[in-house]
């Protein structure tokens, strides 16, 4: 059962109740991240994300993460391109505890400079802790190397950046952020919908109802072309890219159902072909990354510096035979019973039910349910597969991010 309702001050409130379980997770989502950052603020969403869990006005950073322990439950964050998120999955019979721990994070942070500095460093480390990571950069550059303004945006941010950002900065940010219009509350597990309703309208509810600041969209391009970036590692790591699909448009799952017959399995065509057949690759994988205005389709691939060439060709030539013969009547049915299953999986836990619910409503302004997606898929045809690729498999959109002794 699903019900939705919002606080007096507007903040969304979506809650599942799923009986048969004896816990629940509770999502706090904040519609902000790197692409929100403007110049000088870069990396300042996942910045806020780990200071809030560095102290309020009553508890410290340890009281706040002890009482979620003693409790047996477990708490943490995330930080995306558009997205911040906190969670907590506990008990059922301890949701008074976690409210109260919530509610006090986000209304009762005090974010002192001390604090700052401290996370600060942290955030510094970690930012050298992925530098030291060959796949880690490769992605990372390939983004700015492909996408424009915004959309380039570095979750962790930049050294530079981070070292200039004083409190005033911060806590402008995060007063025009964190601001009801900006906020939502996903949650999915046992218990009562009118009780959690009433304490979530005691508590998130009388955050104050402040401007949300809105910042001016960049035209979504997609860039062709070669990047070489010399590293001294073992292997050479590589993006290639082409134009991809938005998040709300009508071929999304086609295209879904497209990159995991060319690389998000075993049985895949570049992995059987690349990593099988040729032994080129131990690592070879594709993904989309998608935005409300547009997107792009990467393949990852680790290999040598002797292969690197050759590799990129046999994806241009698998890239060019879907064009032409389009694919086949069990790899659409296996790419189909793929999604379905990963859909369904993701579902079987409070966390995974949690997060659907928010997902759904914030791209749609509605909850689509599994049996929806299902009767989407099952309706998408060869030739469905075959227009998409010829739409999207074009040299004008190629691009390749190359990282390694080149």
């Amino acid at each position: 059962m699903i019900d939705i309702r919002n606080l007096k001050n507007g903040i969304p409130v979506l809650m599942e109740k799923v009986e048969d379980i004896k816990s629940f997770t509770i999502g706090i989502f904040v519609k902000t991240g790197s692409r929100n950052e403007l110049v000088g603020e870069y990396g300042l969403s996942h910045y806020i994300e780990h200071m809030m869990f560095k102290g309020t006005k009553t508890r410290t950073a340890k009281e706040l993460s002890e009482i979620i322990d003693d409790n047996g439950g477990s708490m943490n964050a995330y930080t995306s391109k558009d997205t911040t998120c906190y969670y907590v999955k506990m008990l059922s019979t301890k949701l008074d505890i976690t409210l109260d721990i919530f509610s006090d994070m986000f209304l009762n942070s005090t974010f002192t400079n001390e604090n700052l500095d401290k996370e600060r460093n942290a955030i510094l480390e970690e930012i050298k802790m992925y530098e030291d990571i060959p796949e880690e950069i490769v992605h990372e550059e390939n983004i700015k190397f492909v996408l424009n303004d915004e959309y380039a945006n570095i979750v962790l941010g930049d050294e530079a950046t981070l070292k200039k950002i004083d409190r005033d900065m911060f806590m402008n940010y995060f007063n025009q952020k964190y601001v009801p219009s900006n906020m939502g509350i996903s949650i999915a597990g046992n218990f009562d919908f009118q009780e959690l309703y009433e304490k979530l309208n005691n508590s998130f509810g009388e955050i104050e109802n402040k401007p949300c600041r809105e910042e001016e969209k960049s035209e979504f391009k997609v860039q062709s072309g070669v990047n070489k970036i010399k590293k001294d590692c073992n292997q050479v790591h590589l993006c290639f890219n082409t134009l991809g699909i938005a998040t709300n448009h009508k071929d999304r799952y086609i295209m879904s159902l497209l990159s995991n017959v060319l690389g998000e399995n075993m049985s895949s065509r570049l992995f059987q072909k690349i990593r099988e057949d040729k032994g080129l690759a131990y690592s070879i994988y594709s993904y989309s990354s998608n935005y409300k205005e547009g997107g792009i389709f990467t393949i990852y691939a680790g290999t040598s510096k002797e292969n690197y060439e050759l590799v990129i060709d046999l994806i241009k030539e698998e890239l060019e035979l879907i064009k032409k013969e389009g694919i086949t009547q069990r790899e659409i049915e296996r790419a189909k019973n793929q999604i379905i299953s990963m859909l369904t999986f993701a579902l079987e836990n409070s966390r995974g039910k949690m997060s659907r619910l928010w997902n759904s409503y914030l791209l749609y302004g509605k909850i689509i349910t599994i049996e929806e997606i299902d009767e989407i898929i099952s309706k998408i045809t060869l030739e469905d597969i075959k227009r998409v690729a010829n739409d999207i498999f074009k040299e004008e959109y190629y691009s390749t991010t190359i990282l390694g002794e080149i």
